[in-house]
């Protein structure tokens, strides 16, 4: 069972009053002091300056690599950039492109392609770039890690400028420059820059700027682009690149971007990191997943309108078949998962497909991962060969759980929340016994997935100034999360189906004379399991829209539960489920978790009554005691397994039998009584 424990932010009522008293308002000032933002200078400092860009030499190997670069248009040789197939990789290839050509370089593109040799450089494009006479190879947004593909470079006469933004190994690749704010040796103030954020610095060192904020004009928009796509955390430098990207982007000069925006239907909206993250990113990423990324860096750098609306409505056509591949593969990954309920159970999920498109299994992978709150890898297979994707929360090492099961892998990569592999298909079995064995050694009994809340709120307070103030905070992303707000002891006071099929819900909450309505999506209002007046907990975020009568307050609900049910149940749900997957739990846990009869029979009323949701248990557990959860959740799988309920749709449903039922004979119970693991 998938349930968050809901972690609320330590109030600094001290800090808040500081802020009150300077002038912030209140849900400000308790978002400021929550993130431990306290003293009024602070505040000032985050909300109406912008930190000021570091020297680009200061980046280690930048005077290397602008003395090669600067060789190479004195020359008159040919220099190619190669970038990624993603948006930052695409970005990055853009603004050094375009800072090349200013300086009169001869600049050639090269893009990776997910079937021709997947991320970085490769010894067949290294081949064909020398065939055809190229000496001087720069790479935007890869190369840290391509050691033997630099020694080919060298035998074949190619030289290389390596400027990445990824984790170096313990060696560096043989390169003129190496120039990576990773760099154990690189002592330049700020590490956190994306392949594009790096170009955007070399571009700066090439034109001899004092301030690289001196190029934010023509090229802070895509720099923004990139960091926000690549999800790098929104502080620092990178702060003011995406302010000043994003002020730039809302009146784009660049036709490619404005017909992006146009197509995504943003145009004269407000542009925010959330327009970059959930409009325009996604057509840009779908080009290298499901096509060739060469035409999402064709409409960056495309100066004509009506090409530009051609090429972003074709990319419009390939997101749509994105989404279409994506919701195929997931809707396939768990067909498998559900004729093999064991899997489900598994520490690590693996699923595999014939033929699934490659560009789209991480996303897949994710959607995995945030169903069931546990590390999930999708493979597609072709040919006997396997190419998989995979997602980790942040408790779980993804990257060296991939390294102890190395001997049965072709290649893998990635860090601990992401991470790719191939395989051969006949290993995949063995792969996910070994992947899940060395998870039950690691991680016996999982940690749920956080809930993180900044701060408290009475419903009274969520009002149009208040919450207009937040937007002070933006951008928002990474290291700079939307607020999110608990909603405490509200009572629902309505419920009406949101968006045309219904499948979305708007409620009324209540606090006194206080209301407000929020959206929960993927919820229809039949499979809410929280009926009017019920005291829930709710976890929100809040904005504004125009309504017709004016700027009114929109809140988004993140999770709703009981009102205060606590994080038991979670913890409890998470080591039952450890259980299921084969943990042995120390006897007094197990023991905690065996039901007597009159426990199971209390549940099957329950379930008689037709108001236990599957997907949302936590009523029953406030109903049946918090600290009973692992209990009742035995009691559910035991009556699951003699055949005595059943899931319809959204809810468990008795099942008509004849003749009696031993329950004692069901073998979740019988393991928890004997202990067995």
């Amino acid at each position: 069972m998938n349930y968050r424990a809901w972690q609320l932010k330590n109030a600094d009522t001290a800090g808040e009053s500081a802020l009150l008293a300077a002038g912030y308002g209140p849900l400000l000032a308790r978002v400021l002091a929550s993130r431990g933002i306290a003293q009024p200078q602070a505040a000032a400092a985050l909300l109406e300056e912008e930190p000021p860009l570091s020297d680009p030499f200061l980046l280690k190997d930048m005077d290397k690599a602008v003395a090669r670069i600067q060789q190479a248009i004195e020359n008159g040789e040919t220099i190619v950039i190669f970038g990624d197939y993603d948006v930052d990789g695409v970005s990055a290839t853009a603004i050094l492109y375009e800072c090349l050509t200013n300086l009169g370089a001869q600049v050639r593109c090269k893009l990776p392609t997910r079937e021709g040799g997947g991320y970085g450089l490769n010894r067949e494009t290294l081949q064909k770039l020398a065939d055809k006479g190229y000496k001087l190879i720069v790479t935007v947004d890869n190369g840290i890690s391509a050691i033997e593909e630099a020694d080919l470079a060298a035998e074949l006469g190619i030289e290389l400028v390596i400027t990445d933004h990824h984790l170096p190994a313990q060696q560096l690749p043989k390169a003129v420059a190496v120039v990576d704010p990773k760099r154990e040796d690189d002592t330049s103030p700020f590490k956190d820059l994306c392949g594009a954020g790096v170009a955007f610095k070399l571009c700066a060192a090439l034109e001899g700027c004092e301030d690289p904020a001196e190029l934010l004009e023509p090229f802070g928009e895509l720099a923004a682009l990139g960091t926000i796509a690549d999800v790098m955390p929104l502080v620092g430098e990178n702060r003011t690149i995406v302010k000043e990207g994003l002020a730039t982007l809302q009146d784009t000069l660049r036709p490619g971007l404005q017909a992006l925006l146009e197509n995504a239907g943003y145009a004269g909206r407000p542009v925010t990191a959330e327009t970059v993250s959930y409009g325009l990113a996604p057509r840009l990423n779908a080009a290298g997943r499901m096509d060739t990324a060469a035409v999402a860096l064709k409409l960056l750098l495309c100066e004509n309108e009506e090409q530009a609306a051609g090429i972003a409505a074709r990319l419009s056509e390939i997101n749509t078949s994105r989404q279409q591949a994506e919701q195929q593969i997931a809707a396939a990954a768990l067909e498998k998962l559900s004729a093999d309920p064991a899997r489900v159970l598994d520490r690590v999920i693996v699923v595999s497909g014939e033929g699934w498109h490659p560009g789209v299994i991480g996303i897949v992978a994710t959607r995995l991962m945030e169903k069931y709150g546990r590390p999930s890898i999708v493979i597609s297979t072709e040919n006997g060969e396997g190419r998989g994707s995979g997602r980790a929360p942040t408790s779980f090492n993804l990257h060296a759980a991939l390294c102890a099961c190395a001997p049965l892998l072709l290649r893998f990569g990635g860090h601990s929340a992401a991470a790719g592999l191939t395989i051969e298909e006949e290993k995949i079995g063995a792969f996910r016994k070994a992947i899940n064995d060395w998870a039950a050694k690691e991680y016996p009994v999982p940690k749920p997935l956080p809930l993180k809340l900044d701060a408290v709120a009475d419903i009274a307070e969520l009002t149009v100034p208040t919450v207009q103030e937040l937007s002070r905070l933006a951008p928002f992303g990474s290291g700079n999360p939307v607020p999110v707000f608990l909603l405490q002891n509200a009572a629902v006071d309505g419920i009406w189906p949101l968006g045309s099929e219904g499948r979305h819900c708007r409620i009324r909450l209540r606090q006194g004379g206080a209301a407000c309505f929020v959206s929960l999506f993927g919820t229809a209002p039949d499979d809410l399991p929280y009926r009017m007046g019920t005291a829930v907990d709710a976890a929100v975020e809040v904005s504004i829209f125009q309504g017709r009568g004016g700027p009114m307050v929109s809140c988004h609900c993140c999770a709703m539960r009981p009102a205060g049910l606590g994080n038991a149940p979670a913890e409890q749900a998470a080591r039952f489920d450890a259980f299921l997957s084969g943990t042995a739990l120390p006897d007094d846990e197990r023991l905690a978790c065996l039901p007597t009869r009159a426990d199971t029979a209390a549940v099957y009323r329950m379930v008689r009554t037709g108001n236990v949701f599957a997907d949302d248990l936590q009523p029953l557990f406030a109903t049946a005691g918090p600290e009973n959860t692992g209990k009742t959740l035995a009691s559910l799988t035991a009556l699951e397994q003699l055949g005595l309920i059943e899931r319809r749709g959204s809810r468990y449903q008795p099942v008509e039998v004849t003749g009696k039922k031993d329950l004692s004979s069901a073998p979740v119970l019988r393991r928890l009584a004997e202990g067995e693991g």
